[in-house]
């Protein structure tokens, strides 16, 4: 399948980011910020607001991979769970800095009481509402995404499941606190975005569909038939 440059660049750009946005999901469970196994150090919690400005432009450059996947059969629902993606996390974004404040609250600055963002949070019900809701919007999105790969099967229908299943367990995990369901999230979603990227990498023919390809080329196998 030859692609122009300009669609290549982009196809690499979207598998690479997928794989990366993968890795940064499975090593969530070395930072201990998510799952408060242990106390992480301050270098840590630092590292992990890099992280996420990084993880930002990754997640931004994937869902445009996903949707380009499902452009031929299921345009409208790709964009859809896109753009639901992309508005909760910003929300998780904004919650990662909260998460942030905590464990470096928690490791023992002067003067800062250990509790101060929940203290925060209960002062100022109002913005919380403003930031953590809307983080809902993420997992909608991943749910979408993956019914669609799965159903459209643009790539293998089981890890448009495992998409799917990770945005299930991401607010069990986030929300509800369960670390179990954490753990799971991360480990799921990091190989259902590492494998969505490195299909996009090693098949480009899955790049160049368009619209109504399918269509063609049903009509083509029903003329040949006949």
């Amino acid at each position: 399948m030859n692609l122009s440059k300009t669609d290549n660049r982009r196809r690499i750009i979207a598998g690479a980011s997928a794989v990366l946005i993968g890795v940064s999901f499975l090593l969530n469970l070395l930072d201990g910020l998510n799952t408060g196994m242990f106390a992480p150090s301050q270098t840590m919690i630092a590292l992990s607001g890099y992280r996420a400005v990084l993880n930002a432009v990754l997640m931004i450059a994937t869902v445009f991979g996903i949707s380009q996947l499902l452009r031929a059969r299921a345009d409208w629902i790709g964009l859809l769970g896109g753009a639901s993606a992309l508005v909760g996390w910003t929300a998780s974004a904004r919650i990662g800095v909260l998460i942030q404040l905590s464990a470096l609250s928690e490791s023992g600055v002067a003067a800062v009481p250990p509790n101060f963002s929940e203290v925060l949070m209960q002062s100022a019900p109002t913005v919380w509402t403003s930031i953590v809701p809307i983080g809902i919007f993420f997992p909608i999105g991943l749910i979408t995404l993956g019914l669609a790969l799965a159903w459209e099967r643009p790539i293998h229908w089981w890890i448009g499941l495992l998409l799917a299943l990770g945005g299930v367990l991401f607010p069990i995990g986030r929300a509800a606190g369960q670390v179990w369901a954490i753990i799971a999230c991360d480990i799921i979603l990091g190989a259902a975005f590492a494998l969505i990227g490195w299909q996009i990498l090693t098949r480009p023919e899955l790049w160049a569909k368009r619209r109504g390809d399918n269509l063609a080329e049903s009509q083509i196998a029903g003329e040949t038939n006949v």
